[in-house]
């Protein structure tokens, strides 16, 4: 495909600051949207990114551990999927254990990154740029929550994240 396309195709993309603290790792429909929002939030002076996993099976752990900037603090891996009875859903599974895997040093402080975990999509409920900004300040708080879901209200967990309406990529 990269000889017929001219384009270079990666297992894992990574789109934002290359001295990001807050990484979102996901697959899928919600790529768009957060990568408006790190747009516009590095605009905004933060420093964030999106690391897209283009493949699930066999999971490419290097090329995710490679993509990744030394300097991410937190991974907010979102999962659109419910997997009940399960410790966590399955991409934040694989990326648990690719982190914790890692090789000693690979981070630029020596500290592997704090990995949380949350659904999005669910009910077929859309995801936007203000859901993606959500997730990120979840991942900035001293002590996020995981397991969270972000678009609907989850009255079973009370684990939803609040969405600003007001903030948009426009």
């Amino acid at each position: 495909l990269a000889r017929l396309t001219g384009r270079q195709y990666h297992l894992v993309d990574y789109h934002g600051a290359p001295d990001a603290d807050r990484v979102i790792v996901l697959m899928g429909s919600a790529v768009g949207a957060v990568r408006e929002a790190v747009d516009a939030l590095n605009a905004a002076g933060e420093r964030v990114g999106v690391a897209v996993v283009r493949l699930y099976r066999p999971f490419p752990t290097a090329q995710l551990l490679a993509a990744l900037p030394p300097s991410v603090r937190t991974l907010a891996v979102l999962d659109r999927t419910k997997e009940p009875g399960a410790p966590f859903e399955p991409l934040h599974l694989d990326v648990l254990s690719a982190v914790w895997h890692s090789a000693d040093g690979h981070w630029g402080s020596g500290a592997r990154p704090r990995v949380i975990g949350g659904r999005f999509g669910l009910s077929s409920k859309e995801f936007t740029p203000a859901m993606a900004k959500a997730v990120f300040d979840e991942a900035a708080a001293d002590e996020p929550r995981n397991g969270f879901t972000v678009g609907i209200i989850d009255d079973v967990t009370r684990l939803s994240l609040d969405v600003d309406p007001s903030f948009t990529t426009d």
